[in-house]
């Protein structure tokens, strides 16, 4: 879900993949947010012109899946580029 803020953003905010490394005798504190968006809801940047088509979250979650199945990871929006 990572990827959605960078389609809002039409790019000006990147995804970064996101490393979580314990350190030794200290508490960590994670938030999630946007998750779980409904499966219809639609993912699309504002800003002209669009670097990504419009989706919908269950279009992204599926595309996903196909990946991860084919290639053994996720590909990312890279699929939804215009």
């Amino acid at each position: 879900m990572r990827y959605n803020v960078q389609a809002w953003s039409n790019g000006v905010y990147k995804s970064i993949k996101h490393r979580v490394v314990a350190a030794e005798n200290a508490e960590r504190f994670s938030m999630a947010f946007f998750y779980c968006p409904m499966e219809e809801a639609i993912i699309k940047s504002h800003m002209k012109p669009a670097m990504y088509k419009k989706f919908t979250f269950k279009e992204y979650k599926e595309q996903s899946e196909k990946d991860v199945k084919q290639t053994g990871g996720k590909v990312g929006l890279s699929r939804f580029l215009l």
